[in-house]
């Protein structure tokens, strides 16, 4: 699969950063259309999501489990052999995030289950496949478009869900209140338009406490049908409420002050 950058092309993939993904305002992504769900058309649900300053256990496991080089440049375990100097302040002059001993234990029972989930070849499916890469595209349209997957081929795309209850009937809940369908529609159409072909999508929910159980969840080709209809549906309302002829969301959102 050629995930190469190509800026010229109505899709194209960036191998960036969070930060710089997060930055780049010319894009809407899953997460802004969400927003202006809840919100309406407010200047705020342009602003763009911070990196958290402060590691939670889904921040950390999404690291450990997808991206292990950048977990051990960001997260520490504290009392670990080899431990760094703190500064006057108790942080690591290296700026990371110190993770105690019990969330290290609890990060890497998590990241087991997932690995060795007998029901589903996550494991495989996690070594193919094209890890946090930040793909843009352009609809026919004209509407700017972004999204960065947890894990993706041509073939299925992988989203790592924490939980206290990750049983299919809480997961429904969540899946419902914070519009997780919404991005999972978004996310087949990024795959979509860089791969040519209509991926499957799968959740990945693992249990944040004890006894960290696994579950997958499949979106069925209604559910995603049905989602994919809301999602076009909030898209057609974001073009309507925000200047079209603007070039980035920062114009779009000085539109709606003056």
């Amino acid at each position: 699969m050629n995930t190469a950058p190509a800026v010229q092309s109505a899709c194209f993939s960036r191998r960036e950063p969070l930060a710089n993904y997060l930055e780049r305002l010319d894009y809407v992504s899953s997460s802004v259309l969400r927003r202006f769900a809840r919100s309406g058309a407010s200047p705020s649900v342009l602003t763009p999501s911070p990196v958290p300053k402060e590691a939670t256990i889904g921040d950390a496991l999404h690291a450990l489990l997808l991206e292990p080089d950048r977990f051990g440049d960001h997260y520490f375990a504290a009392g670990t052999v080899g431990e760094p100097p703190r500064d006057s302040t108790g942080s690591d002059p290296a700026g990371r995030t110190w993770l105690s001993a019990d969330t290290c234990a609890s990060l890497e029972a998590m990241r087991n289950g997932i690995l060795q989930y007998s029901r589903a070849p996550l494991s495989r499916w996690l070594a193919d496949g094209e890890k946090e890469l930040s793909i843009y595209w352009t609809d026919r349209s004209g509407g700017r478009w972004k999204g960065r997957p947890d894990c993706f081929s041509a073939d299925v795309i992988l989203e790592l869900k924490t939980a206290q209850d990750p049983r299919i009937s809480q997961f429904a809940r969540s899946r419902r209140r914070y519009g997780y369908d919404l991005q999972a529609a978004h996310y087949v159409e990024a795959v979509a338009q860089l791969t040519g072909r209509q991926p499957r999508f799968v959740y990945v929910a693992v249990e944040s406490v004890k006894p960290h159980t696994v579950w997958v969840y499949e979106l069925s080709t209604d559910e995603l049908s049905r989602a994919r209809d809301a999602l076009q549906a909030l898209k057609d309302r974001f073009v309507d409420a925000f200047d079209p002829a603007c070039t980035s969301l920062a114009d779009a959102g000085a539109s709606t002050r003056s």
